[in-house]
Parts: C-alpha cells; sequence; structure tokens
C-alpha cells in the first residue's frame, strides 16, 4: 500500500465527489457541500489534502479544511476548520501507532502547506470522544466550554433593562458591522462574525435572528433555533456590544424567543423544555443571574497554531469565544 500526498486541486472535484458518494454515502449532498464551500464561502475556498493510490492513480482519502477568519485581538488570521476526512474501505487499518495513519498523514502534510503559505491557526469544536486521541499529540492545545441550560417555559417572559427593546433583524447592513467591533472587544480570539460572514455561517437553516437596541442602535444580536430532532432551543450566535447591561438584555431577549416556542410545541413530539448556551467566563455572571444553570455537556476547543508570531494564550479557553454554530 503506497500513498502519495498533495493539496487538493479543482480538477480533483470528480475523484472527490465519487469519495463522497461511494466511501462516506452523502450522495447528492457532494454538490450541496462543493458549492457551500467552494463557490460560495466569503473567506475564500476550501483546502486540504488528498492521497492518492500510487499504483492505480486514484483518489483514495481526502482531509478537507474550511476556511474561516479570526479575530485575534482585532488582527484578522485566515483560519481554517478541518472536517470530512474520508479514506477509501480498502485502505483503512487499525495501527497501534496512529502517526502512521493516512488520516493523519493527510493532516500533517495540509498543516505544513497552510504553514507555509502563511495562515495563522486551525481549530476545531470536535466530538467529545475524540479528545483522548488529540490529547495524544504535543502540537495541539486542547480546552472546552460548557453548556449551560434554562427550563422552559418560563413562569412569564424575562424584563429587558431599560431602554432596551428587541425584534427581527431587518437587514444584515452596516449596523451589524459596527456591533461586531464593539463585540470583538469583549473576548480575545473569535470566529469574524460581521455581515460578510454570519449570514454565510447561518446558512440556510432558519434560526430565529433578534436584534436588541438601545437608543436606536445596535447593541445586541442573536440566532437560535430548536436542535433538530431534541428537546432543546439552541443558541447558534450572540454578539452583544458589553459584557453587562448590553449582554444581559441580548440575552433575556433569545429567552423570550425560546419561550414562546416552547409554548407553541407543548403538543408537538418534540416540545422545546429547555434553551441552552455556550458561557464564557465574561459571560458567566449574567447567565447565572438569569437562572441558568450548568448542563451536563461541554463543547470541547482544539487549537493547532500555525503562524509562529502569535502567542501560545491564544488557546487559552478564557480568551475564546465559541458558539454552538463554530
Amino acid at each position: 500500500m503506497r500513498l502519495d500526498y498533495r493539496l487538493v486541486q479543482e480538477e480533483d472535484l470528480p475523484g472527490i465527489q465519487r469519495l463522497w458518494k461511494e466511501e462516506a454515502g452523502w450522495g447528492t449532498l457532494a454538490e450541496e457541500m462543493w458549492r457551500r464551500y467552494v463557490v460560495e464561502a466569503p473567506m475564500g475556498g476550501i483546502s486540504g489534502t488528498v492521497a492518492t493510490d500510487i499504483e492505480a492513480g486514484r483518489i483514495v482519502g481526502q482531509f478537507i479544511f474550511f476556511p474561516s477568519l479570526i479575530s485575534v485581538d482585532g488582527r484578522e488570521l485566515r483560519a481554517f476548520r478541518p472536517g470530512a476526512p474520508i479514506l477509501a474501505k480498502s485502505f483503512r487499518f487499525r495501527s497501534p501507532n496512529p502517526f502512521s495513519h493516512p488520516i493523519v498523514a493527510m493532516y500533517r502534510y495540509a498543516v505544513k502547506a497552510l504553514r507555509a503559505r502563511g495562515d495563522g491557526l486551525i481549530y476545531m469544536v470536535p466530538d467529545p470522544r475524540w479528545m483522548r486521541l488529540f490529547k495524544m499529540f504535543p502540537f495541539l492545545h486542547t480546552g472546552s466550554f460548557p453548556l449551560w441550560r434554562l427550563p422552559l417555559p418560563l413562569a412569564s417572559p424575562l424584563p429587558l433593562p431599560e431602554g432596551f427593546t428587541a425584534a427581527p433583524l431587518a437587514a444584515w447592513d452596516d449596523r451589524v458591522d459596527r456591533l461586531w467591533e464593539a463585540a470583538r472587544k469583549l473576548h480575545g480570539c473569535m470566529v469574524v462574525r460581521d455581515s460578510r460572514t454570519l449570514p454565510w455561517k447561518l446558512g440556510e437553516a432558519q434560526h430565529e435572528v433578534i436584534a436588541v437596541e438601545r437608543g436606536g442602535e445596535l447593541v445586541g444580536l442573536t440566532a437560535s433555533r430548536q436542535r433538530k430532532n431534541e428537546e432543546q432551543w439552541l443558541v447558534c450566535e450572540l454578539l452583544a456590544a458589553d459584557h453587562e447591561d448590553a449582554l444581559r438584555a441580548t440575552i433575556a431577549s433569545l429567552v423570550n424567543v425560546a419561550h414562546a416556542k416552547a409554548l407553541e410545541s407543548v403538543s408537538s413530539a418534540k416540545p422545546i423544555r429547555k434553551v441552552t448556551l455556550l458561557v464564557t467566563p465574561v459571560m458567566e455572571s449574567v447567565v447565572r443571574s438569569l437562572g441558568f444553570v450548568r448542563d451536563e455537556y461541554d463543547f470541547p476547543l482544539v487549537v493547532h497554531i500555525l503562524d509562529e508570531s502569535l502567542k501560545t494564550d491564544v488557546v487559552n479557553p478564557s480568551r475564546w469565544y465559541v458558539t454552538a454554530n463554530d
């Protein structure tokens, strides 16, 4: 078994789609993913590695790296989130040394290429079951973010602080960009969420997008929805102009949306029984005061620094803001 590794190229599309359909069983999803992550992605197309069978001359593996923008202390860097590792069944094997596996070889090849062209970092919010493996690699930094919950429905909607109003977002305009500039200062590291990237991140899924205003200025924004086939209302995106009144008003407004949806779902097959939110240290006092408690799940974070000018504390979870939509 001899494999060769190289970066993915546009002409590899037929071979990659074959892997998606035959080895991963994604079917028509192949065309949808290519459109979303290559044609429509606002941060540039996907990168990644393909593995080719030297003897047969065909693609037998892929590891795709989806583009993103990360704000690190106000500096925007191109970053990538790896996903969709696929290897043909005939090349899969178990090895006592995980470093020798073709999936790992594809990852390491991509890292070398991304670092050489000046990309900033790689990050993942993986399935927790993979964390034991990730902790074996000394170049990966790991952390986690707790999920908090509030039972639904409420006895009554939460009051917003004086002077705040909440309503569905009318447009993705420069007001969203001004809010982003304020919100990015609350956390050292976060995925860019402005009028270019946030609509794309939300994709085609149905979200309730709520704008919170104070004195006519946009000071908060949330996107939330019922998690598929589950009895929870999940907060997918949250931006607030400060970590006090604006944050409180923003979280209270999304809780009220979840409360209304819970009342509507009482007689459904999957009634909404709680609203859930990933919480960072600067958010904890606000969510606690609104009645949230720790849930039983933590979202893990894995970071691989490529740009050596970045300080290693970029991977400290207390400096990151991660949502369920990352």
